[in-house]
This record gives structure tokens, sequence and C-alpha cells, in this order.
């Protein structure tokens, strides 16, 4: 809600940059003294042992959390076998490409429209909550929705992509690798930060997840850090027209990730089968490929 609200200030678009990047960056201050009070409010009323209370101020410290059994064992075992059953249903000839990337492939599943990213054998669908009431459903818990309102005033249904990545062992045709080289990247391997205002994604955690299989890497803290004030700034005029780049805006250049590395605490999201991990777009952070093993993860996009 907050930023469908600020989007609606098209003057600031019209305006010169010199007018209207002052107040761009006094929306992004205002924005992290708002949520630091709503996370305030909500932690007087409940007890510190509370998971949803712990997440918040994990988010408003470090820019990750992680609540433990957010899902139970049966519930983790009905979305693997949900999401097994889509991938058995997506055609060959969808992913049977040379092409060393696939962006954006509509794949049509039981007549709805869902998409498909590919690159090597990794792959993310995208826009499962749209294929059938069991995905629609994913994610409208009420604990899920607390966090998305004290987080960023919004409660609405997520967008669901199921991502897997390997290190070869998957022998489904579905996840291997038809281009003509090895990738060594991962889908969103190269460090950078998504979002210039407070917002989260989160990701239940299908299998066991560390980092021989391919955590997410962090940094803690970064999402207030001096060090990625120019990639908000730029990410925000980006968004206003007044910038036509996604260097020092989107991604992290060479030189500020070593300082990164130098400042704030480099980390992986670890978690245990049926946790839900959270992590705030402002952070640092890029996806790794399996050293041995796989792993499938259920992202929600709030």
């Amino acid at each position: 809600m907050i930023i469908k609200t600020i989007k609606k200030l098209k003057l600031l678009s019209k305006c010169n940059i010199k007018i209207a990047k002052p107040i761009l960056v006094s929306i992004i201050y205002l924005d992290d003294i708002f949520l630091k009070f709503r996370i305030f409010l909500f932690c007087l009323f409940l007890k510190n042992d509370n998971k949803i209370v712990k997440a918040m101020k994990d988010l408003k410290k470090d820019g990750v959390a992680i609540i433990p059994n957010f899902y139970s064992e049966n519930e983790i075992q009905i979305i693997n076998k949900e999401c097994s059953k889509l991938i058995d249903k997506i055609p060959l000839e969808k992913v049977n490409q040379s092409k060393d990337y696939i962006e954006s492939e509509d794949i049509n599943i039981d007549g709805k429209s869902i998409y498909l990213e590919k690159l090597g054998g990794s792959i993310k669908l995208k826009g499962l909550n749209i294929v059938n009431e069991f995905f629609n459903k994913i994610g409208k818990e009420i604990e899920n929705n607390l966090i998305t309102l004290i987080y960023q005033l919004s409660v609405k249904k997520p967008y669901l992509v199921y991502n897997v990545s390997h290190d070869g062992s998957l022998k489904h045709p579905i996840f291997k690798n038809h281009s003509n080289k090895k990738n060594n990247e991962a889908i969103a391997g190269r460090p950078h930060v998504d979002l210039y205002l407070h917002k989260l994604r989160g990701f239940i955690a299908l299998k066991d997840v560390n980092r021989n299989n391919g955590a997410t890497v962090y940094f803690k803290k970064s999402m207030n850090s001096k060090l990625l004030k120019e990639n908000h700034v730029n990410l925000i005029l980006k968004d206003f027209g007044h910038l036509d780049t996604n260097e020092e805006s989107h991604y992290i250049s060479e030189n500020k990730l070593d300082k990164l590395n130098e400042n704030c605490t480099k980390s992986f999201i670890e978690c245990k089968k049926g946790d839900l991990a959270l992590i705030d777009l402002k952070t640092a952070h890029y996806a790794i490929l399996p050293k041995e093993g796989e792993r499938h993860l259920l992202w929600m996009y709030y």
C-alpha cells in the first residue's frame, strides 16, 4: 500500500531532478522511521517470545528473519506433491532450448498461464497462485497477513514462485541444462538490492536449506548501510523516470561489494524444512548454486 501510494505522486516524475531528488530521499527516510514506529507499537502489545515479534525485531536489526516450523511436515509434503505435479505438466519443448537463459517463457497449465525462468539447471515457475485453489490459499494465513500488515501495510495474497536449483543430480528432463555451456551463476546470482522502501519477500523451505545446497547470501544490516544509500536513491529516481540505468541502483558494483564485505557480515539464509524465511528488499543479497544436492523453495512475493 505504501509503494502504491508513493507511485501516485506522478508530479515528481515531471519535476526537475534537483527538485524531485530531495523529496524522494525524504520519502525513503520517512518510510524507515514509520516502519520502526510500527514495529515498536506492535511489540508493546505482545510477549517477547512471540515468533512474529521476534521476526519483526530480527528484520529491523539484520534485514532477514526466519520463523521456525511455520508450516507442518504434512503441509510441506502436500506442497511438494503439488509442485511436482506442475513440473510434470510443463511441455518439454518449452525448456528444450539451446538458450543460455530463458527469461520469461509462457507455460499453459490446465488453461492457466504461468511463467518459466531458466538458467542452466535452475528454474523458477512464476504465478502458481493462479493455477488452482490449493496454491491460491497459500500465504493467506492470519500470521502471514499480520507480518505483511505490520511491515508494509498490506494483506494482499502473495505471488507464488517455485524455485529449484541443483548440482546436476536431478534427472527429471525439465531440470536438464540444454544450453551449450555450463552456467556457473544462479538466477539472481549477481549481488543486488530490489527496492528503495521496506518491503518483504519470503520463502517456504520445502527441504532443508544450507550453504552447501545453495542458501541465499545476504549482508546483515546492509539495508541501513550508508554504502547502499546511493543504490536506494538511484532506484527511486529510476522508478520516477529520472534515471535509466541499473548500474549503481539494482546491482552492487565490485568496489562497493568489497566495502560491504568489510562493513557488513556476510551471512547465509539457512533454515529447516517448513521454516518461513523473510528478507527486506532493501538488503543486499544474491543467490548461489548448490555445491551438492538440491534446493527447493516456494517464494512468496508479497
